[in-house]
This record gives C-alpha cells, structure tokens and sequence, in this order.
C-alpha cells in the first residue's frame, strides 16, 4: 500500500527528498504557479486528483479535472468523479450517468481513470456499490468519514467483498493502527499526517492517533498548514517532514524498522 502524502505549496520539496512517485493532488491548488510547475516537471507512477469536497463547499469541475490530468506525465493518473456527500446511492447514479456519456467501463483516456467515493455506512455503501460495479474499470475510494462514523475501513472493504484487483484508495488517514487492516485490500492512502505532526511537534511515535476532536483519544491539534503556503520552511520542518514521510510509508508496508532513523541523500 503506497503513502501518498499531501504538503503544503512550500513542502513540495519534500516529496522530491523522499522520491515520492505516487502523489495526490488538490484541484484547487493547480492555479498556484509553484504547485502547477512541481506537478509538470516530474514524472510519478501514480497520481490520484482529487475533487476538493473535503477542502472546498464545492467540487472541482470534472472536465478541468481531466483537462489537467492529461498535462501530466504518470503511468496511471485516477480522477475523482462528481459525488453528492452524504449519499452514496446519488452518487452512484451521478457515476453511472457520466460514465455511460463517456461510453466508457472507467478509462477515460490511455492512462486516465476515474475513481468514485463509497459513502459512507456499510448498508449505504453496498447499494452504492452495486450501482457502480459493473463499471470494470472503475476506481474505488473509501473516505476518512467512514472511520470516523466510527467504522473499521479494512473490514468495509472486506463486507463489500471487493474485488481485490480493483484499486482502491483510503482518503484521510488520522489513526496509524488502521492500516493493519487495510493492507493487502488498499492500494494506497493519502493524508497531510506528516507535516501536521512536524508542525505541530507531535512524535508519530508517541502518538497513534492525531485528531483534532477533543473527545478522541490520540493528540489533539489545533492547526493545520495552510496546504496554499507557499513560504519557505525551516530546515528542522523540512527534517521532520521527511521523517515522518519515512516512518508513514514504511508502515504502508511494513518495509523494515519503522522507526530507522532517515539518512537524507547528499
């Protein structure tokens, strides 16, 4: 399961430290000279683009979305389709009814495919997923308000019986145990985790859980960096960044010891 982590306009060089090639990016960052030349100049083996719901009270418009992801240079870019939150079945029939326009299974290009959101609770999301499933193609995500809600995203993906060929991608990530679960059913996983806990001067090691919930268990934060900052950090955030971008993505998948200390390349 690959770690795709989500920095800040400034922290961008970060993923370049770490040789990250698969990536997730914001729609409504590409506006941003600095974001927009990052993302053109590299070469990355996956890269998912997402919708901004989660950022923003209104998506992205699809066709920019694929507008951008065909400036790309990626082996496989997933593009997040239209949803309404909080109802998995309009979703599924907004997949549906766009897909069939595009006469399409889920490739909407060589290399470009969509990927639709499962909401959000077990019995919603299997009437979701039967609407959809026939799309062979078709890209899954599983999104951090499920876990949330309070469910186990692992056990989701095995209640729906996915198949294990189709990928699928966990969308947030604020509870490091959770990914025992998802490994082996999970293709990858996003989240700014790495740079809130180096902001924020949280130990991933000492913390298994950051939240900004006050009722939850874990550490509590307050902030978050502005993921549009564009300024220049410093070279013990950058340090830490890269770290815990280390630490995260040895945990994906149990590369060795997770807690190794970083030898950063000359």
């Amino acid at each position: 399961m690959n770690y795709m982590p989500i920095t800040p306009v400034g922290l961008l060089p970060t993923l370049d430290m770490m040789d990250c090639k698969h990536v997730f990016m914001l729609s409504h960052l590409w506006d941003i000279k600095k974001y927009q030349e990052f993302y053109l100049s590299h070469h990355f083996e996956t890269v998912i683009l997402d919708n901004d719901l989660y950022e923003k009270p209104t998506a992205a418009n699809f066709n920019a979305m694929i507008a951008i992801a065909r400036q790309l240079d990626a082996d496989r870019v997933f593009v997040v389709g239209p949803e309404k939150l909080n109802d998995g079945y309009e979703t599924g029939l907004m997949t549906n009814e766009l897909l069939n326009r595009h006469g399409s299974d889920g490739y909407l290009a060589d290399n470009i495919q969509m990927m639709c959101i499962l909401h959000e609770r077990p019995n919603e999301m299997m009437r979701q997923w039967n609407l959809v499933k026939h799309h062979e193609d078709l890209a899954l995500g599983i999104s951090i308000f499920s876990y949330r809600l309070g469910y186990d995203r692992g056990s989701l993906h095995k209640f729906l019986d996915l198949p294990p060929h189709r990928y699928t991608h966990a969308f947030g990530w604020d509870n490091l145990l959770e990914v025992y679960n998802m490994r082996g059913r999970f293709s990858s996983i996003d989240s700014s985790i790495a740079v809130s806990a180096a902001y924020n001067n949280v130990d991933l090691k000492d913390a298994w859980q950051i939240t900004r919930d006050p009722k939850k268990d874990g550490r509590v934060i307050k902030d978050r960096l502005d993921l549009a900052w564009s300024g220049r950090p410093t070279v013990s955030l950058e340090l830490n960044v890269c770290k815990n971008i280390q630490m995260l993505r040895r945990f994906c998948n149990m590369e060795g010891p997770i807690y190794k200390e970083l030898e950063l390349p000359t």
